[in-house]
């Protein structure tokens, strides 16, 4: 299990969204948002950059969940999972900053309970161009849990995901500990900012 916890904290920290910046000739983390993530690259970059930038996410969280279930089974493989988010949203090689996760939690959620993506896509892109990217994020992170509880409770099938069980559900919750502040930061800052701008001077 400690290997697995290992592993997915290095997976998750590589600083993939830095290199495909450095590329472009972008830094991601003093341009625009300074978040170096998709929403951030497509804002600075355009939608090329930004599919790179989730993709490689994508398969960080996805290969962090192989192989922390390759190494401990179905729990190795959440663990690997929540310790590949922390190391995106808490990257050592930044001073303990990063990106804000969801494209490494879909990266895991690929593999360890695929169904849900069908569920959580739809929801978070309609919240997202509804109210911003921060709200969908929240939106998509909000519906994990509620889903997580219900499959569990029901036991759903997972395709070939992980046993539907209390695992499922802690899953969820660790994605909400360690996502669920940055998204919630981001949709402060973005209300103080409208707020400010719809105050009129004096």
């Amino acid at each position: 299990m400690i290997w697995s916890l290992l592993v997915g904290y290095v997976i998750g920290s590589m600083p993939t969204a830095d290199a495909v910046g450095r590329v472009r000739g972008i830094d991601l983390r003093i341009s625009g948002s300074g978040n170096p993530g998709t929403a951030n690259a497509l804002r600075l970059g355009g939608p090329g950059m930004a599919a790179a930038v989730l993709a490689l996410d994508l398969a960080k969280g996805a290969a962090a969940a192989l192989i922390g279930r390759k190494l401990a089974g179905d729990a190795g493989g959440v663990a690997a999972a929540v310790t590949a988010i922390w190391g995106q949203v808490a990257n050592p090689w930044h001073g303990f900053t990063g990106g804000k996760g969801l494209g490494v939690t879909g990266g895991a959620t690929i593999v360890l309970w695929p169904p849900a993506i069908v569920i959580v896509l739809p929801i978070i892109a309609i919240a997202a161009r509804a109210l911003g990217s921060a709200a969908g994020g929240l939106s998509g992170i909000t519906t994990l849990l509620a889903l997580s509880i219900a499959w569990a409770a029901n036991g759903w099938p997972v395709a070939w995901g992980i046993v539907p069980d209390d695992t499922l559900v802690w899953l969820t919750i660790w994605v909400g500990v360690l996502t669920a502040p940055k998204f919630a930061s981001a949709l402060l800052q973005r209300f103080r900012s409208h707020k400010e701008r719809s105050t009129p001077g004096w």
